[in-house]
């Protein structure tokens, strides 16, 4: 992430020490030594000007306080929602046992048996807008009003073109559409799990330095809460296919294949 930093500019203001003034004069007549007093200050001159300071630094602590009062009012505009996006299955019945072999060992996320295969990919976004307001010092409260969108990317279910029996061409759509399953129901339960989390911990003010500093760390903030979220999110997606094809379930998944007609 970018760092922002500050140029501060030092200023001094002086004259030439300790030059001296010495005019030539004319025989000159000395006259008498005039002693001027030293310049009095009132005391009550002193007192105005400490109550003036006492002033100054009262109204600053009342305009922080102001400001942080508003601040804390405007947590009431933060919004967090997060949505499941769907998206419909993509078929491909052209390809052959052979071409899915080699689709599934290109990497990512792609769960096959025998003659079928699924390749899905999640996808999340965020569309944020924010409220924010300036201090006495130039200091930025912001809060968010944040949309998560969760959902596919992609969604294709693969069939091999030599199955062309019903029985066990309905058997590998089963089987893929379990993974269609997971997939979908992980996704639409992780959109509700991660709103209450999300809003705990970004519907709320949040505090920066310069309004740059708020425009870029904002979305750090949303990142970083993101992050982990997300991460369990796939975790708990893998696991569940891996599941679907443990070999138990391939082995029943052979069976019913040997018994049809």
């Amino acid at each position: 992430m970018k760092q922002v930093g500050a140029v501060l500019n030092g200023y001094h203001h002086g004259g030439a020490m300790g030059a001296r003034y010495s005019p030539r004069c004319r025989p000159c007549v000395r006259g008498p030594t005039i002693v001027f007093p030293p310049p009095t200050v009132s005391l009550s001159r002193v007192l105005a000007l400490a109550a003036l300071s006492c002033l100054v630094v009262a109204q600053a602590r009342a305009a922080d306080a102001g400001f942080a009062q508003r601040c804390e009012a405007l947590a009431i505009q933060a919004r967090v929602s997060v949505e499941f996006e769907d998206r419909p299955i993509t078929r491909d019945d052209t390809r052959s046992r052979e071409q899915l072999r080699n689709l599934s060992q290109r990497g990512g996320v792609a769960n096959h048996s025998v003659y079928g295969l699924t390749y899905a990919q999640a996808r999340m976004a965020y569309a944020l807008r924010s409220t924010a307001l300036t201090g006495p010092d130039g200091a930025i409260c912001v809060v968010p009003s944040l949309t998560v969108t969760v959902g596919l990317g992609d969604l294709t279910v693969y069939l091999a073109r030599e199955l062309t029996e019903p029985c066990r061409r309905a058997i590998v759509e089963a089987h893929e559409q379990e993974h269609v399953a997971v997939w979908r129901t992980h996704l639409r339960a992780g959109a509700r799990l991660l709103e209450p989390v999300l809003r705990d911990t970004l519907a709320r003010p949040f505090h920066f330095a310069s309004m740059a500093d708020a425009q870029t760390g904002l979305r750090q903030q949303i990142d970083a809460a993101l992050a982990p979220l997300t991460r369990n999110l796939h975790e708990g997606i893998v696991l569940a296919n891996r599941d679907i094809d443990s070999p138990a379930s391939y082995q029943a998944a052979s069976q019913r294949l040997n018994a049809c007609p």
